[in-house]
Formats: structure tokens, sequence, C-alpha cells
């Protein structure tokens, strides 16, 4: 988490006591978080900091690319420690987010980039679906 701490204060941002939560709190989850679940973590620990702060500080983060915010379809987004160029299956029941050690849109980027002219910021692929936990789950209900 010192590097992320570090990349905060490299962005010209105070190292708060709310931001170091945030990041030990997506740090040791062992899948992305959504903004209210990441609040309810924060409000155990620490009762006085707002839900305000908390989504003003994640949007701030993912601003500065210290996290990465999972935009799923018809579901809240969900946040975790932004680990560089990564794609995931996302389980809409459980929020498990799996990191697939593949980018399906390498090589065909570069094309696009030549083809369009188009300048890319960045881009995200998940796969939605319903982990095995999940679907064994629901056939046993």
């Amino acid at each position: 988490m010192n590097s992320k701490l570090q990349e905060l204060s490299n962005c010209g941002f105070k190292i708060t006591p709310q931001r170091r939560l945030i990041l030990d709190i997506l740090q040791k989850s062992d899948r992305p978080l959504t903004a209210e679940e990441t609040a309810e973590r924060i409000k155990k620990k620490e009762p006085r900091i707002s839900v305000a702060t908390i989504y003003r500080n994640l949007n701030l983060l993912v601003e500065i690319e210290v996290l990465s915010k999972l935009e799923i379809a018809d579901a809240a987004a969900r946040f975790q420690i932004n680990q560089g160029h990564n794609h995931h299956l996302l389980c809409l029941g459980c929020g498990a987010a799996i990191k697939i050690g593949i980018c399906p849109l390498q090589g065909r980027v570069e094309e696009l980039i030549q083809e369009h002219g188009f300048s890319i910021d960045s881009h995200y692929f998940e796969i939605t679906g319903y982990c095995r936990e999940c679907q064994l789950k629901e056939a046993g209900e």
C-alpha cells in the first residue's frame, strides 16, 4: 500500500486518515467493493467519517488512477486497488472478480488507433455472470 500512498502524494494530494483507511480496506478485501460496502467497512472502524467523504475520495482515487472502477451493467460500480492493465470475470451474485491474464483487445487496439486516428486513454473488458459458488447456491434454493 505504501506505493499507492506515494502515488497519491506524487499527485499533490495529502495522505489523509480517510484516504489511508479506504486504501487499507480495499487492499485487504478479497474482491472489489462497491462504494456502499466500502462505507460500511469504514464506518465500523471510524464512524465519524461521512459517506460523502468516502464517495468523494473514491472518485478522486479513481481519477488519479490509484483505484480502478469496475463498471457493471445494471449493478453498482466496484472499486479496487489499481494494479495496471487487467480484465475480469465478474460475478453478479457475490461480486467476486477473477482477473483474467489476457486482453482480448490486444493487437486490435493498435489497428483501431491507426484506422480511426484515435487517441486511446484507457479501456476495460469485463465478462459478467455467476461464479460456481453462486450457481450452486441458486441451484440449491
